[in-house]
C-alpha cells in the first residue's frame, strides 16, 4: 500500500548518473513520486520508471519555477518533499515518517538539513536548513526563473521563502532587530554534491545559472536577491573581482530583515579575504558580526582578518567567540560541528568547533603557548576525528615541545583510541566509521601517515616494520619515506622489487616516483639500470641517460667536467634535460639527499655556464629550494656567495635578512630588508621585517637609556608602547613559516649533508 503521508517531487534533465542514488535512498518508504523531465537524452526517464516514479514531460523554458510547479497540483499526499537528483538521504527518513503526523495543523512548512559538499574531505561541506517540505494543495507554488522561491497566496498575505535550487531559502534571525520565527526543523538530512568543483566543470551549471540570472536582472536590475546570486555565480566561475562588485551592490540594496542577508555578508567577506582585501573585510565584519552574534562563520572570518593585520590577541578572541555559537546539542547530547543542529544560518561545518579550535591552536603555537596549543588541537579532534589540519597541528606542536618521535606516535595513537572509546555506541563524528569497524591497524596506518607528514620518517618506518600494515601504505610512499630516512639501500631494493623487470608491463610510474627510484640508484653509488630506463617514456629516455652519464663523470672525474668537453655541449643538455634536472634537484632536497642535490646542482651550473649570468640564477634557485625546506644556514651561505658575484634579487635579500633577524642581528637584517625594498618596493614581507627591526632597535635604545635613568617614567611608557607595537608588527604573517619537517632541517650545514648507507 502506498504511503499517503509524503510525496517526492523532482525536476530532472540528463541525470542518469545521480538519479539512482537519490531514488535508492527513498525507495523503502513506498511513496508517491513525481519526476518532471525537461528533455533528457539519456536513460533518466527509464531509471525513474524503474523506481516506480510517475514521469511527466515538459519542455525546458529556462524557468525552474515553471518546471517545479507542473507536478504540484497532482500531489495526492499530505506533504510534498522537493528534491534534486544530485541529493540523497543519509539519515532521518524513518524519524520523519513518525514526526509528520504529530506536526500541528497550523504549521504548513518545514525545514530539513542539507550538507552541501564542496570538496572530497569529510569536513568540506556547508550546512543549510532550507524549507523543502510543505503541505500539499494549500496554495504553495514557486516563482523565479532560477533560485526559485516558494510562495503561497492567501486572503491577506504572501508568504515568501528564498529558494530551492540554490539552497538559499533559509529563514534567518536578525539578532539586532526583530526576531523572525523560523519554520520547525524536521529530522531529515540530505547530502547535496552537485556543486563539487568536478561536477561544476563537467555540467556547466554556473554558465547556465548566469544566463538565467542575467534574464532576471533584465526584468528587475536592482533586485538585491538576484544580484547576490549573480555574485555567487561569479565566484563559481572564478571571477572574484566581479563577484565582489555584485556582493557590494546587493548588500547596499538588501533590507536588514531579508532572510538571505547573513549568508550574503558571509560570502561577501569570504570573497574579500580570498583576494587578501583584509581592510575591507575587517570594515564589513566589524559591523555585521554584532548584527549576527551567533553566526560562527563571521567570527572565524573576522579572526582571519585580524590575524592578517597582526592583531593576534583579538583574532584569538574572535575565534573563541565562534566556539560560543554552538547551539543546543542533538538528542544524543553530541555535536558534530553543526550538521544536526537547528541553526538559522548557512554555515561551514565545524565553524563553531573544530575549525575555530584549530585556528586558536595555531595562534597559541605561534605565540609559543605549546601546552595550550596541544589542548586546543585535542578539542578540535574531539569534535571531528577526521579533521586533518588538527592532526597535523598536534603532531607539529608535539615536535616543537621537544617530544621524541616515539612519544609523538604514542600520543597520537592514544588520541585515536580515546576518541573511539568515548564515542562507543554512537557513530563517530566527522565521517569516520562506527567504532566496531575501527581497529588497531586502522589507527596505526593513520598515525604512520601523520608521522611521515611531520618528518618523523624513521619512526613511521619502524612502525611499519613491526606491525602488519604495510599493505595499506602504497609502495611509492614507503620508498619515499626510506629515502627521507636515509635508508637508501632498502629504498632501492623495494623499488627494484616492485617496479622491476618482472612487473614492467604493470608499472605506470608518476614522475616523482621515477625520480625517487633514480635517487635511490645514485645514492647507492650506482648508475641507472636498464630496468629503470625501460620504465621511462621514450622521449625522456635520452635525458635520463645523459644525466646519469654526466653525474657519474662529475662524481668520479670532476676535473674533466669542462664546458668545452664534447659530452656537455649545450645541444645535448637541451630544455627537456634542464627541466628534468631541475625537478630531480627539487626531489633530492625534498628527500633530504643533499649530497646528491649538491652534485646535481653543480651539474646544472656547469651546463649553464656558457650562458652568462644563468649559472648564478641556477645557484639562486638552489638556495631558494634549500631555504623553503628549512636548510636555512646552507641556503644563507649560498646566497652570500651570490651577493659577492652579482646583485641578489629582493627575495634572496629578504631571506638573508630573515636569517640574521632570527639570530638577533637587527641592524644587519634591517640593511638587507631595505636593500630588498629598493629592488622590489611592493615586497610586503621585507617592509614588515624592516618595521620590526626599527622597533627592536628603538626598544634597545630606550632600554639602555632606562638603565642609565631608571626613574624616567616617560621613557618607561614609551618602551611599553613600543613593545605593544612590536607585538602587532610581529603578528603580521611576514616571516617564513617552518613546520616540523623544516624545523628538523634548520641546524643542517654544508658540512653535514646526509650520507648514504650504501653498505647497508
Amino acid at each position: 500500500m502506498q504511503n499517503r503521508l509524503i510525496g517526492i517531487h523532482m525536476i530532472v534533465q540528463n541525470e542518469e548518473h545521480h538519479l539512482p542514488r537519490c531514488l535508492e535512498s527513498l525507495k523503502h518508504i513506498g511513496t508517491e513520486c513525481f519526476i518532471t523531465d525537461t528533455g533528457s537524452s539519456d536513460r533518466t526517464t527509464e531509471i525513474a520508471r524503474t523506481y516506480g516514479a510517475t514521469v511527466l514531460h515538459a519542455r525546458w523554458e529556462d524557468d525552474f519555477a515553471h518546471a517545479r510547479n507542473i507536478s504540484l497540483p497532482l500531489a495526492g499526499t499530505e506533504w510534498v518533499l522537493c528534491l534534486d537528483a544530485d541529493e540523497y538521504v543519509i539519515q532521518g527518513l524513518e524519524e520523519l515518517l513518525n514526526y509528520l503526523p504529530k506536526v500541528h495543523k497550523s504549521i504548513s512548512r518545514l525545514r530539513i538539513t542539507i550538507e552541501n559538499r564542496y570538496g572530497e574531505g569529510a569536513e568540506e561541506k556547508m550546512i543549510s536548513q532550507p524549507v523543502r517540505l510543505f503541505r500539499a494543495n494549500q496554495g504553495y507554488r514557486y516563482v523565479g526563473r532560477i533560485h526559485e522561491q516558494l510562495v503561497r497566496s492567501g486572503p491577506s498575505k504572501l508568504v515568501l521563502n528564498e529558494a530551492a535550487d540554490g539552497d538559499k531559502n533559509e529563514k534567518y534571525t536578525d539578532e539586532e532587530n526583530v526576531l523572525i520565527e523560523t519554520e520547525p526543523l524536521a529530522p531529515l538530512c540530505l547530502i547535496h554534491d552537485g556543486y563539487l568543483a568536478s561536477t561544476i566543470v563537467k555540467e556547466h551549471k554556473p554558465r547556465r545559472n548566469l544566463k538565467l540570472i542575467e534574464r532576471e536582472l533584465q526584468d528587475d536590475p536592482a533586485q538585491p536577491f538576484h544580484l547576490y546570486n549573480l555574485a555567487v555565480t561569479y565566484c563559481q566561475l572564478g571571477q572574484i573581482e566581479q563577484a565582489i562588485e555584485a556582493f557590494h551592490e546587493s548588500l547596499r540594496r538588501t533590507e536588514l530583515l531579508a532572510p538571505y542577508r547573513p549568508t550574503l555578508v558571509r560570502d561577501y567577506a569570504k570573497a574579500l579575504v580570498g583576494l587578501e582585501r583584509y581592510d575591507e573585510a575587517h570594515a564589513l565584519l566589524a559591523v555585521e558580526r554584532h548584527r549576527y552574534p551567533s553566526y560562527a562563520d563571521l567570527h572565524l572570518l573576522y579572526g582571519e582578518t585580524l590575524e592578517q593585520q597582526g592583531l593576534e590577541e583579538h583574532a584569538y578572541q574572535s575565534y573563541a567567540q565562534a566556539t560560543e555559537c554552538l547551539e543546543v546539542p542533538d538528542s544524543d547530547g553530541q555535536s558534530d560541528g553543526g550538521s544536526t543542529l537547528d541553526s538559522p544560518y548557512v554555515t561551514e561545518a565545524g565553524s563553531d568547533t573544530y575549525r575555530a579550535y584549530t585556528a586558536m591552536a595555531r595562534l597559541a603555537q605561534k605565540r609559543r603557548f605549546l601546552n595550550e596549543s596541544a589542548h586546543l588541537y585535542g578539542l578540535a579532534l574531539d569534535s571531528m576525528f577526521a579533521y586533518a589540519p588538527a592532526w597535523v597541528g598536534l603532531a607539529d606542536v608535539l615536535q616543537q615541545t621537544g617530544e621524541t618521535d616515539e612519544n609523538i606516535a604514542e600520543t597520537l595513537l592514544a588520541r585515536c583510541r580515546g576518541i573511539v572509546e568515548s564515542n562507543h555506541g554512537n557513530s563517530i563524528r566527522g565521517g569516520m566509521p562506527h567504532p566496531s569497524s575501527v581497529n588497531n591497524e586502522a589507527h596505526l596506518v593513520h598515525v604512520i601517515r601523520i608521522l611521515a607528514g611531520c618528518g618523523a620518517y624513521e619512526q613511521a618506518l619502524k612502525m611499519l616494520d613491526t606491525d602488519a600494515c604495510s599493505a595499506r601504505i602504497q609502495v611509492a610512499d614507503r620508498i619515499h619515506w626510506m629515502l627521507c630516512a636515509n635508508r637508501v639501500s632498502e629504498a632501492l631494493q623495494l623499488a627494484e622489487e616492485y617496479w622491476g623487470a618482472e612487473r614492467m608491463d604493470e608499472v605506470n610510474l608518476r614522475s616523482e616516483h621515477r625520480m625517487d627510484w633514480a635517487l635511490a640508484c645514485w645514492a647507492n653509488g650506482l648508475r641507472l639500470t636498464d630496468t629503470f630506463l625501460a620504465t621511462t617514456h621514450s622521449q625522456e629516455k635520452t635525458v635520463w641517460k645523459v644525466m646519469d652519464r654526466l653525474l657519474d663523470q662529475l662524481t668520479k672525474e670532476p676535473r674533466s667536467m669542462e664546458p668545452a668537453s664534447e659530452e656537455q655541449k649545450f645541444m645535448e643538455w637541451g630544455p627537456q634535460a634542464q627541466m628534468v634536472a631541475e625537478q630531480v634537484v627539487q626531489q633530492a632536497i625534498k628527500t633530504g639527499q643533499l649530497t646528491l642535490a649538491e652534485q646535481l646542482h653543480e651539474l646544472r651550473e656547469i651546463m649553464m655556464r656558457e650562458h652568462r649570468g644563468k649559472a648564478v640564477t641556477v645557484r639562486r634557485e638552489f638556495a631558494s629550494l634549500l631555504y623553503r625546506h628549512g636548510y636555512t644556514l646552507v641556503a644563507a651561505n649560498i646566497l652570500i656567495q651570490c651577493m659577492t658575484e652579482s646583485e641578489l634579487d629582493a627575495e634572496g635579500l629578504f631571506w638573508l635578512g630573515e636569517t640574521l633577524y632570527a639570530k638577533g642581528y637587527y641592524d644587519q637584517a634591517l640593511s638587507l630588508f631595505e636593500q630588498a625594498l629598493e629592488r622590489e618596493p611592493d615586497l610586503q614581507q621585507a617592509r614588515a621585517g624592516a618595521a620590526v627591526c626599527y622597533l627592536r632597535i628603538a626598544m634597545e635604545a630606550l632600554r639602555q637609556e632606562l638603565v642609565r635613568s631608571p626613574s624616567a617614567g616617560a621613557l618607561a611608557a614609551q618602551h611599553a608602547a613600543l613593545e605593544q607595537r612590536l607585538r602587532t608588527a610581529e603578528g603580521i604573517p611576514w616571516r617564513t613559516i617552518f613546520h616540523a619537517k623544516e624545523r628538523r632541517n634548520q641546524l643542517a650545514s654544508g658540512t653535514n649533508f646526509p650520507m648514504h648507507d650504501r653498505e647497508g
